[in-house]
């Protein structure tokens, strides 16, 4: 069933393309996976929404023989889905209602051999069961039929599930002992503990329902679980944070009580998503020596939080982003970690900022890579020597004498253009091709990729310069503007009646159903007196004498600029809706404009002018203003911390925003709406990988895989594209298995 599928797929991180054979999934909306056991190989199984069932592909987990013997996991049925029966075609798992998120349980049958139940949920109230064993089983042993897909009704609409698998000595999932949890799922008002088990012939059963306890007022979006089940985390989409569950302090009984719940907050920021981190390792200095420092399994957290659709004016939109927090199973405070260089349990400081994406796309999911244990002999699935933390391998692509580099623990998050990206959780940064081309930070310093130019072109124009450093990590790759006399974002067009009360006295401006005083307000815009408005178009508003013909039929759009003197309310109005406006005399040089007419309508443009008359925008994003010769000091969201080091006597505060300062200095320009673009590359190269054969696919899902035969592969689903991406962090650059797609 192989067949040569893809096109290229670029891999950010080793800058080539590569053409890979893969197997046909047949994705329709890819979402969750999880993997499980099933006799000689894994089962992940992918939630192919937009078909309302899974897909199941084989993964080998046993080291090939050495011994010359026979494989029991045949090479053409690793990494290959299992078929239909139509081999050609892969089987079709039929769950119901759009699945949407799958767990793996680990189980085994009387003979000791591996077997595994996958748990789904998605838009209805049950939990499908579907038997891997027996899945797989049908394809290679005669008279085996695939065990039915089973159902679990929890009698509320299901959000998430998550299986309680341990863990081996080697950080790899392995069987869930009798007698503890298998999995956990949320409703929308519940957290329900289940038992999963086999029968006696080794097939899967419908869980029975061990605990459940009432969420509210926690709105869940996602679970995570400590391996073994002990501590379940549940992230409130609709609160602050994170709250954690102890699960054998949850009651029993025929009535659901409250959850026994401690809040980890994140900032008043409600979260999308979690994960929590596996065993690592660190090496650590003790009297002068270094030992190794373990932690354990589920000491970090991961949140995904969710975008605002509120934004403080003059900042940038806030787009979520990644926080970690301590959970407090090592004995420390639930918190979110403090910024870098303080250590993750240092208390006293102030907490990170989330990490974001410098560029469009928007975090969606994350998950936590298998850590790499020190270790002095090959011991599979490392099959390396590694004395000392770190040893965790990512191929980075820099410097090229040595593009694999080694890390405590790493992180990787999809996003909304397509990509994954991986983050170095200890240093709370992204990895950073440019943090390991040389020695220092010289290529880590934000661009100028164009610089300021004034257009249109004119002899003595203005000069804007740049005058201080650009902050790495919170300088933004993006465009800039700075307009002369700038037409006011939403008073870009406004018609309204221009009335003179007294002739040859101001003019009012008065605009219905408008209130100037939010422009006023926003302390980006600071619309007021001195700004300037210009008339595009006229009409007759009642009063037909020969002076406001000539306005009506003679004026030319745009000719002239009338500075508002007052800002108020119109005749019947109690909100600010009408400008007073100065008439302009006549001079030797130019016409002026004083019109000989009581009344008349007329479409206008309000711009910038006074003592502020330039605007400066990101992208299109105000910014603010800047006095005629002046200087602007740009604040920007920090997206992430990416120095090799901080000096813990000026670390990077929430308050050190300032991504660069620029001047405006010269002769005033004499025509509106000119000025000044410029723009300033973010100094990131971020190691990711994404398909760049399709157009950009929207990312969900990214699972990390281990097994004996694999140290970490991960999975991401992109379901905007209808495929899975399947990347070797070790091995990024290679053109043979860096990355692989299933569609």
């Amino acid at each position: 069933m192989k067949q040569a599928l893809l096109g290229a797929v670029l891999v950010m991180a080793a800058c080539n393309t590569t053409i890979t054979p893969t197997a046909i999934g047949e994705f329709t909306s890819p979402t969750g996976m999880a993997a499980t056991g099933a006799g000689d190989r894994d089962v992940l199984f992918i939630a192919n929404t937009g078909r309302d069932g899974l897909r199941a592909l084989q993964i080998c987990n046993a080291l090939p023989p050495t011994d010359g013997g026979v494989d029991p996991c045949p090479a053409n049925e690793n990494l290959q889905f299992v078929p239909a029966p139509i081999r050609v075609f892969p089987a079709t798992i039929e769950t119901g209602n759009r699945p949407l998120r799958v767990a793996g349980v680990r189980l085994e049958r009387a003979d000791h051999s591996s077997a595994g139940v996958g748990l789904v949920v998605g838009a209805d109230s049950t939990v499908a069961v579907v038997d891997a064993r027996t899945l797989v089983d049908a394809q290679r042993v005669p008279g085996v039929q695939p065990q039915k897909v089973a159902y679990l009704d929890l009698g509320g609409q299901t959000i998430d599930v998550v299986a309680a698998n341990p863990m081996t000595a080697m950080d790899i999932e392995t069987v869930t002992p009798a007698g503890t949890p298998g999995a956990f799922v949320a409703t929308r008002t519940d957290l329900v503990v289940l038992d999963v088990s086999l029968d006696a012939a080794g097939l899967a059963q419908v869980p029975s329902v061990r605990a459940r306890c009432t969420l509210s007022p926690v709105v869940p979006t996602k679970l995570a679980v400590v391996p073994g089940g002990d501590q379940v985390f549940v992230a409130d989409g609709a609160g602050d944070g994170v709250v954690a569950i102890k699960t054998s302090d949850i009651a029993g009984g025929p009535t659901p009580a409250a959850c026994p719940i401690v809040r980890i907050g994140a900032g008043g920021r409600s979260v999308r998503f979690i994960s929590l981190s596996p065993r690592w390792y660190e090496t650590v200095q003790v009297a002068g020596a270094p030992q190794t420092m373990e932690h354990p399994a589920g000491e970090l957290l991961m949140m995904v939080l969710e975008p605002l659709n509120q934004t403080t004016p003059g900042m940038d939109l806030d787009p979520g982003g990644v926080l970690f927090a301590e959970t407090g199973i090592s004995g420390g405070p639930g918190r979110i970690v403090p910024v870098p260089p303080f250590g993750l349990q240092e208390t006293g400081q102030e907490p990170m900022q989330p990490l974001s994406l410098p560029g469009a796309g928007l975090i969606v999911e994350g998950t936590f890579l298998r850590a790499v244990p020190p270790s002095t002999s090959p011991v599979a699935p490392d099959l390396v020597t590694c004395p000392q933390a770190p040893c965790t391998p990512l191929y980075v692509g820099q410097p090229s004498t040595a593009p694999t580099q080694l890390f405590n623990l790493l992180a990787a998050v999809t996003a909304t253009d397509g990509t994954t990206t991986f983050i170095d959780v200890p240093r709370r940064r992204f990895v950073n091709r440019n943090a390991y081309a040389v020695a220092d930070d010289s290529l880590l310093v934000p661009t100028v990729d164009r610089t300021p130019a004034f257009s249109p072109v004119t002899v003595g124009s203005p000069v804007l310069t740049i005058t201080s450093a650009l902050e790495p990590g919170v300088a933004h790759a993006s465009s800039w503007i700075a307009v002369w006399h700038a037409p006011i974002p939403g008073l870009e067009r406004r018609s309204g009646t221009v009335r003179q009360d007294i002739a040859g006295g101001p003019l009012t401006f008065t605009v219905n159903e408008t209130n100037f005083q939010s422009w006023q307000d926003d302390p980006a815009i600071r619309f007021g007196v001195g700004d300037v408005v210009s008339f595009g178009a006229y009409g007759l508003a009642g009063d037909n004498k020969a002076g406001c013909q000539a306005v009506v039929n003679a004026e030319t759009p745009y000719r002239f600029e009338l500075p508002i003197t007052a800002i108020g309310p119109g005749p019947g109005s109690t909100v600010p809706n009408m400008l007073t406006l100065a008439v302009l005399p006549d001079t030797p040089q130019a016409l002026g404009f004083h019109p000989d007419c009581s009344v008349f309508t007329a479409a206008a443009e309000i711009r910038t002018g006074g003592a502020q008359p330039w605007l400066v925008l990101d992208g299109f994003n105000v910014k603010g203003r800047v006095q005629a010769d002046g200087t602007f000091v740009v604040h920007q969201r920090r997206f992430d911390y990416p120095r090799q080091a901080y000096s813990p006597s000026a670390p990077p505060l929430q308050a050190n925003d300032v991504a660069f300062t620029f001047s405006i200095t010269g002769n005033a320009p004499t025509a509106p709406k000119s000025g000044f673009t410029w723009a300033i590359g973010s100094g990131e190269s971020m190691v990711s990988y994404r398909d760049t054969t399709t157009a950009v696919g929207f990312a969900t899902a990214v699972y990390a895989y281990s097994s004996l035969r694999y140290r970490t592969l991960l999975f991401s689903s992109i379901t905007g594209s209808n495929e899975v991406l399947q990347a070797d962090p070790g091995v990024l650059g290679s053109t043979a298995t860096g990355v692989l797609a299933y569609r």
